[in-house]
């Protein structure tokens, strides 16, 4: 059914109305934490040097074109963060989970290449430690890989907590080496 309209209707502008909306409120104001997790006294937040772990690339790591696929690369970063935790001497217990990681490829890793994986944490706050993440080809150390990851210590239900005073006077010991 087609409704046809005079001409004269069509020519004239039509009044638009919008519905009477009340004001979107600002956002609350936010919340300011004033104590750190960590107590560093060395200046800075996190470690200034990186913990290094020499590596091999296994036949299993690579895809069909013969490098080191993708995907590796964050199991690596995952391994390095588990190893620096242990050395450090976090808790077996403790729980974390990465919840971000960002990655910039530079040059592929092929059949046993040695490499160094680089692991530190160069920032952190109540329930987060942030992890900045290299891998350099041996035996010139050239840069091959480059990541940052976030990782957040979960409590036994698996829900974010705070980072424990224990795992805090470890972590503050260890950087003072």
């Amino acid at each position: 059914m087609v409704i046809h309209y005079p001409l004269t209707l069509i020519n004239k502008p039509i009044p638009l109305s919008f519905p009477n909306v009340p004001r979107r409120l600002p956002p609350p104001p936010l919340r300011r934490c004033h104590t750190l997790a960590f107590h560093n006294s060395g200046g800075g937040k996190g470690m200034k040097w990186f913990h290094e772990i020499e590596l091999q690339v296994r036949d299993y790591e690579l895809d069909q074109y013969g490098v080191v696929n993708n995907s590796v690369y964050s199991n690596y970063c995952e391994y390095g963060t588990h190893k620096l935790m242990d050395r450090i001497g976090f808790d077996a217990d403790t729980i974390i989970a990465v919840t971000e990681i960002s990655a910039k490829y530079i040059a592929p890793l092929r059949k046993n290449d040695k490499f160094l994986l680089k692991v530190r944490i160069y920032d952190y706050s109540a329930c987060r430690l942030y992890f900045d993440n290299l891998i350099a080809k041996l035996p010139n150390e050239e840069l091959i890989f480059r990541g940052k990851s976030t990782v957040v210590v979960l409590d036994k239900n698996h829900r974010p907590c705070r980072i424990s005073p224990s795992m805090i006077s470890k972590f503050n010991h260890f950087i003072m080496l």
